[in-house]
């Protein structure tokens, strides 16, 4: 593969130190995973369309980066107090968010940046570098207005402090001439270029009122990015860069346990665009995410562990975490906490809570780009809400893959009540879920209702008309029967064909279709498109057993679980569909040919009289 790229790397030289990470993790020298590994290959291949692409419009300034990796040996080491060494990931990560600009303003090219590690592996230095030379030396020459962020003040202070005391060596030292003629000050708050009119602050969402905006921030760092719940405190950051051309925000965190983030939500989106080789859509955005490929590789060889520890390319670094990182693992293996392992050592997202229904990987191997829903057959499973909760329509289709293996796709639509909470807004900053979203790819409607209620004609509309839409063959409408009574009697008579059935919603009935479904996820047997609210609730569901078996429930009323219930009430009878059995009650008055539609009762009839 290098190959391809060896312009560039005559161009820029081999020891560029982007150049040379890059070369080093695509020749294998370098320990990555698959991200990081494709961040590499979007780097060079990028440097190529400089010459090659006239609607590039960006430049790498080797020169800069190599500016501010000088400045980084004027810093220290706040453990050892030694001269600070900058690793070799480390300066990638400088040079892709410094050395690309926008040669028309001088701007830089990633207006956003996600990047995601493993705990302690410098984020806090290299963020606290990047930072004091943009608070020093940034854009524009004055009235900057710069922050470091995080959710809570203690995390904050980190960053900040770790930032603030590498100033003050240089003040007392190298920059001391620097420090007297700027009026360079600071406090535990905030600190100051009195000639430039620049501050960097620090903030918190937990302390600040962000409804109008907090400030037009040319640089902004949000550390520990996975703490936050939504994007309320964000969009206030980002919302004053509109117009400011020099503007760039860092999101920097190791990966988290609650799936409903606005950065998973960002992990998910950017991940695809780079896994599918489509980062030109995203040229204004870097991702970069060292994480494990896979949460099996807790157990292999701790030597790969430098794919979510990339300090582990110093080999001092590396001997002396590994044996504590080891002992770390077993123990809290041992005690039913390996989640905590392998979300903060190993980068790895986790569906953390306690008895949880599926795991975070399970259910983002599931997710596919596109599934042709036409003319197949279906079982719809129906979860009728309450005043606050989301009425939710589930469409299983069962089919056989290109392989001859059998599968199921799962496909949701929601409804949306506002009753209670009275804004969209407010729904969402409680479920943790993005319904406006949601909305606009298809997967939910969001009550047009003046009391905020959903409105049963609506729902009862939507479903015969998906049916149609996409020419179903409705092998079966299986449905909670709390509350669904008139929805279900008008249904049963438009559609007599239709083979209804109630679902009892105990322990004993919906055992075996959920364990059904949790095993398909782990047979890879599931597929379904990437939908926030579908995934949400999956991710959502926990399992309560008694002696009767399992079944899911939630462990907080604002962890939205109907979409997951449907699907499992769908699967009370599509578990069948490849085998002999049933659960449809024996009912005489029932139409003989109930789940069949036009085409198979006419055959039924004449297959006997061919010509």
């Amino acid at each position: 593969m290098i190959e391809q790229y060896q312009d560039v790397i005559n161009d820029f030289g081999a020891d560029e130190p982007t150049i040379k990470y890059a070369v080093g993790v695509l020749t294998g020298h370098i320990i990555a995973g698959e991200k990081i590994k494709l961040a590499c290959e979007r780097h060079l291949s990028d440097l190529q369309r400089i010459k090659s692409d006239p609607e590039f419009h960006y430049v790498y300034d080797a020169e800069r980066t190599d500016k501010i990796i000088k400045f980084s040996t004027l810093l220290v080491d706040l453990e050892t107090h030694e001269p600070f060494k900058i690793s070799p990931y480390e300066a990638f990560i400088v040079g892709l968010l410094e050395g690309w600009k926008e040669p028309e303003t001088g701007g830089k090219r990633f207006d956003r940046a996600i990047i995601s590690m493993a705990r302690a592996n410098g984020k806090t230095a290299v963020m606290a570098l990047i930072s004091l030379f943009n608070f020093l030396f940034g854009q524009p020459k004055t009235n900057r207005q710069l922050a470091v962020a995080s959710a809570d003040t203690a995390h904050a202070d980190a960053l900040f402090k770790y930032m603030s005391s590498q100033w003050a060596n240089l003040a007392g030292g190298t920059f001391s001439k620097m420090a007297k003629q700027w009026g360079i000050e600071y406090n535990q708050r905030e600190m100051r270029i009195k000639s430039q009119s620049t501050t960097m602050r620090k903030l918190s969402a937990s302390s600040s009122t962000t409804s109008d905006g907090i400030g037009h921030f040319s640089y902004a760092v949000v550390d520990e990015y996975h703490l936050f719940k939504d994007r309320s405190f964000i969009n206030s950051i980002t919302s004053g860069q509109t117009f400011l051309p020099y503007s760039q925000t860092i999101f920097i965190s190791t990966s988290g346990t609650d799936v409903r983030s606005p950065m998973f939500a960002d992990y998910k989106r950017y991940s695809s665009y780079m896994e599918q080789k489509t980062w030109r859509e995203i040229d204004n955005i870097l991702f970069l995410a060292w994480e494990q490929d896979n949460d099996d590789e807790a157990f292999g060889d701790p030597s790969i562990w430098q794919k979510s520890n990339p300090l582990f390319e110093l080999e001092s670094k590396r001997k002396s975490a590994i044996p504590k990182m080891t002992a770390e693992r077993d123990e809290l293996n041992s005690q039913g906490r390996l989640p905590d392992f392998l979300t903060k050592n190993m980068n790895r997202w986790q569906n953390a809570k306690e008895n949880a229904f599926l795991p975070v990987d399970l259910l983002t191997q599931a997710i596919i780009p596109e599934f042709n829903m036409q003319g197949r057959d279906v079982y719809i499973g129906f979860d009728y809400s309450q005043t606050n909760d989301d009425t939710a329509i589930a469409f299983v289709f069962p089919y056989t893959d290109d392989t001859g293996n059998q599968k199921y796709h799962l496909y949701q639509h929601s409804f949306i009540p506002l009753a209670k909470l009275g804004t969209i807004e407010a729904k969402e900053q409680r479920d943790g879920i993005n319904y406006r979203d949601v909305e606009s790819k298809g997967f939910a409607t969001i009550t047009r209702d003046r009391f905020g209620l959903i409105d049963e004609d609506e729902v009862f509309n939507f479903m015969l008309s998906f049916i149609e839409k996409y020419d179903l063959h409705v092998k079966a409408i299986l449905y909670d029967q709390w509350g669904t009574g008139t929805f279900i009697r008008r249904l049963d008579e438009v559609k007599n064909e239709y083979l209804i059935i109630p679902v009892r919603q105990g322990i004993k009935s919906l055992n075996e279709p959920t364990k059904f479904l949790q095993t398909a996820f782990i047979k890879s047997q599931i597929t379904m498109l990437d939908d926030s609210a579908m995934f949400g609730a999956l991710s959502n569901a926990v399992i309560v057993q008694d002696n009767n078996g399992i079944k899911i429930d939630k462990n907080t009323n604002s962890a939205k679980i109907d979409v997951a219930d449907a699907i499992v009430n769908a699967l009370f009878e599509g578990m069948f569909y490849f085998t002999s059995f049933t659960n449809a009650p024996d009912e005489k008055n029932k139409s003989p040919f109930a789940g069949m539609n036009a085409d198979e009762v006419n055959d039924y009839f004449m297959n006997d009289f061919t010509f």
